[in-house]
């Protein structure tokens, strides 16, 4: 059955003690809410579910879901695909998310939870290392990207551990790392996701330009001077809190 999974790209976390580990990580307890992305055959899920019975595990697959629902029956499984998912089911409860989640639809997991960050107190995910690394914002990193300052902006990353291929069937030629994101949302002021993207959009649409060439419907010199940032400076050299800082003062007195 298993061998199907491989030829869709998806890779099984079948060390024990490995899942151990994770759920080491989570510190779980019957008062956390949960949703778990993939229930896969079920280990993560059962090994959760002996600390919390809040839990929600979501599955595209038919037959992995029936499977988990007999094996772990205090576990409220769902066939669902998460990018599809209303996470308003929630309403006012903050959620952990966890998942060892398909290499091939990591970024767009990971833009399905910025869209949702209001709801999401933790996030655990398996990703592809080179991912993690990439996510995180430093300057040897020269693959800053749109979804680094995202992240960064709504949530504290950290790298938690490696994880050795060989804890995976199938068995992948990448290497995995599992990576902690606590929310950090109200530490810089997010006020509009969806215009926040908007205007990210604007600033990455040439990475080697001045933030002022690539802004400039949006703020004059003037303004540049007003928030204190320098209106030359390259977008590579700015820290999370000017992005916010330039962002969040367009969102406030735009139209657009």
């Amino acid at each position: 059955m298993l061998n199907y999974y491989k030829d869709i790209g998806q890779n099984f976390l079948i060390n024990k003690e490995i899942i151990k580990k994770i759920i080491k990580f989570i510190n779980p307890n019957k008062k956390k809410y949960f949703l778990e992305i993939g229930s896969g055959t079920g280990l993560l899920t059962k090994e959760l579910s002996k600390y919390s019975n809040k839990i929600y595990s979501l599955d595209i697959d038919n037959n992995l879901i029936k499977l988990c629902k007999k094996n772990i029956p205090n576990v409220n499984f769902i066939k669902k695909d998460f990018l599809k998912f209303n996470f308003s089911i929630f309403k006012k409860k903050k959620t952990i998310i966890i998942g060892n989640i398909p290499y091939y639809i990591s970024k767009k997991i990971i833009y399905k939870l910025i869209n949702n960050y209001k709801y999401i107190s933790k996030i655990y995910l398996v990703i592809q290392k080179e991912l993690a690394n990439n996510l995180l914002f430093k300057k040897k990193n020269k693959k800053i990207s749109k979804t680094t300052i995202l992240i960064n902006c709504l949530f504290k990353i950290k790298i938690l551990m490696n994880i050795n291929n060989k804890n995976f069937y199938p068995k992948p030629k990448i290497k995995s790392t599992l990576i902690k994101l606590k929310s950090n949302y109200n530490k810089y002021n997010i006020i509009n996701i969806k215009k926040f993207i908007h205007i990210l959009n604007h600033i990455f649409f040439k990475k080697n330009k001045k933030i002022y060439n690539n802004i400039k419907k949006f703020l004059s010199i003037k303004e540049f001077k007003k928030i204190n940032i320098n209106p030359n400076i390259r977008i590579n050299k700015l820290n999370i809190n000017k992005y916010c800082k330039i962002i969040n003062y367009i969102i406030k007195n735009k139209i657009f």
